[in-house]
């Protein structure tokens, strides 16, 4: 009787122990699996890269997009200097919005199964018109063809634009291209003989007369390309994610003492959706 008593003991001894061991085991694998539980909730990324205009500092523009977004849920702004990072950076990502350049956008939207949500507009247009400038006096097409050429731009998209002006399309390709900080500035390198022409745009000529009448009437424009559409806001084709609530965030930029700081880096006033028809005219742009 002693014998079977003592082996009851040791039994529930035993019991007693491995509940222990087994609670033990079901604390550690649950500290083991929460971090990595919440390391899944990731947050919704915005990509910016831009052929047209140069960024002064990227930094404080992500810094500036980020506390902005923070506000309104799990938001992180990505911008990015070169073109092939940001490609890559994009390939085969679903739940994302991109920001980029209209030109690029026709370039890639097929390859990267992208649909286009919202244009930028400036002085009421979501249009903007490439021009050509050379000195008022000795300015000419033949001129700017032996270059240098000011540009705020990508050395890839300036050429684009080139070949629409140029007669000569193979010019546009050998070209020497003076790389500026603004559109600001490639009028300014003509203006004071530092380019022999400058890539800028129409809205940014008539915005130097305004601000400086006597110096633009030093340029005048030797050709014109054609109207495109301002930065695009655009979204992979297998976006699920709450896609109202972070176009909203992005539309009231201007609304937002930080956001209108924000969209005015982008050298934009606001956003609108984009018509059918001006989906049309925008996938149709380079083909040409």
């Amino acid at each position: 009787m002693i014998t079977i008593r003592l082996s009851e003991l040791s039994l529930k001894f035993i019991i007693l122990n491995l509940k222990k061991i087994f609670l033990i085991i079901i604390l550690f694998m649950f500290f083991l699996i929460k971090p990595s539980a919440i390391s899944q909730t990731k947050p919704l990324y915005v990509y910016f890269y831009s052929s047209e205009t140069n960024i002064n500092n990227y930094k404080s523009l992500k810094m500036e997009f980020d506390k902005y977004l923070s506000k309104y849920g799990e938001y992180e702004f990505q911008p990015f200097e070169r073109r092939e990072d940001f490609e890559e950076y994009i390939k085969n990502k679903n739940n994302c919005l991109i920001l980029l350049s209209s030109w690029h956008y026709s370039n890639i939207f097929k390859n990267y199964s992208l649909k286009p949500i919202l244009v930028g507009v400036q002085n009421n247009k979501c249009t903007q018109k490439r021009i050509l400038v050379g000195n008022e006096k000795s300015g000419s097409i033949e001129t700017a063809m032996k270059g240098p050429i000011a540009s705020s731009s990508n050395e890839e998209y300036s050429r684009d634009m080139l070949k629409l002006m140029f007669p000569q399309q193979e010019m546009a390709d050998k070209v020497r291209i003076l790389s500026v900080p603004k559109d600001i500035d490639a009028l300014m390198s003509v203006s004071f003989n530092m380019a022999k022409a400058g890539l800028s745009t129409e809205n940014m000529l008539n915005n130097l007369k305004s601000i400086d009448p006597i110096l633009s009437k030093k340029i005048k424009t030797l050709a014109e390309g054609k109207d495109t559409f301002l930065t695009i806001v655009a979204m992979p084709e297998k976006f699920t994610e709450n896609l109202e609530k972070i176009i909203s965030v992005i539309k009231n930029l201007p609304n937002d003492s930080l956001g209108l700081n924000i969209i005015k880096s982008l050298n934009l006033d606001s956003w609108k959706p984009l018509e059918s028809s001006d989906k049309i005219t925008l996938e149709e742009y380079n083909r040409r």
